[in-house]
């Protein structure tokens, strides 16, 4: 088994979203494969905005139809290009997802006030969709997929919009679940549940997180995070010339450079890969001709 997470830069359009899918593809085709995704890119931020906007209904409606125009665009552009398409089923989706979020609006702007537990319900929408929508992609390539739940199979603890999850429990609920052999995996990161089964965050860098916790639950050979970078550089390429990408680097190094304000990867998603000894490689969807960075034991 292996674990792929793609981040929201990664599937900021209908291309990006296909290349991904491309990805995908041929590591199913080498064996077993699951993946957690990201929201859109810019799309969590119109969601975090919508909360924000508590005391202005009108703003909130106004960032509602951008996501629905992202959305809809998005899944037009899919739909000229990938043959046999569920375009009809997406757009369903996808409406009834946005539909909620007003239904949740409409409740906040009389209230003037976003309880942490809608806030979380919102703010998730992006991951959730993310997932609709690559299901959708690798079906109408004839493949079989399953969606795994995160508020039902990963247990955590914590606060809605910051939560930490329980690998153990986790793994346990996990292993119980009797997935098909020639199925891909599909999860939305970012979320889980707490004791009473209600969605909940996993705060910063929360979907790199979740594809951490996954790779151990399903106890994956290795876990490649997928971005906008090659890898790890000896320091930030934007700030200093002449910088060289690390081939690879230990468990501790990648969490002492987290510490220390590197935004590659946060330090709870390095915790269980090293726990549990797997080893993780970030890549870029820019430049898949990159060896990019192992992180691992040694």
């Amino acid at each position: 088994m292996k674990l792929l997470k793609f981040g929201g830069t990664s599937l900021a359009n209908a291309r990006k979203f296909l290349f991904v899918a491309d990805i995908i593809e041929k590591n199913f085709q080498c064996g077993k494969t699951a993946v957690v995704l990201s929201a859109p890119a810019t799309v969590t931020n119109h969601l975090v905005s919508i909360c924000e906007e508590i005391v202005n209904y009108d703003n909130m409606l106004t960032i509602i139809a951008t996501l629905e125009k992202i959305f809809i665009d998005l899944i037009n552009d899919l739909n000229k290009v990938q043959s046999n398409f569920l375009y009809e089923i997406t757009k369903k989706n996808i409406i009834r997802e946005l539909d909620q979020i007003k239904n949740l609006t409409h409740g906040i702007s009389l209230l003037k006030t976003c309880p942490k537990n809608v806030r979380a319900i919102i703010i998730s929408k992006g991951e959730i969709l993310s997932v609709y929508i690559m299901k959708n992609i690798l079906i109408s390539r004839n493949y079989k997929v399953t969606i795994i739940d995160p508020i039902y199979n990963f247990a955590s603890s914590g606060t809605y919009l910051d939560s930490t999850v329980d690998i153990l429990e986790s793994k346990k609920r996990i292993e119980k679940i009797h997935f098909q052999k020639d199925n891909i995996l599909l999860m939305s990161g970012f979320i889980a549940g707490n004791r009473k089964q209600e969605l909940v965050l996993l705060g910063r860098n929360g979907s790199d997180y979740s594809a951490a916790i996954l790779a151990v639950c399903l106890k994956a050979k290795c876990c490649e995070i997928w971005t906008d970078v090659d890898g790890v550089f000896t320091c930030d390429p934007r700030e200093i010339p002449n910088t060289h990408l690390l081939k690879s680097i230990s468990y501790q190094e990648a969490m002492e450079l987290s510490y220390f304000g590197a935004k590659i990867l946060h330090p709870r998603t390095i915790e269980p890969i090293s726990q549990f000894n797997i080893p993780c490689i970030i890549k870029n969807t820019k430049n898949i001709k990159s060896n990019g960075t192992w992180i691992k034991k040694k």
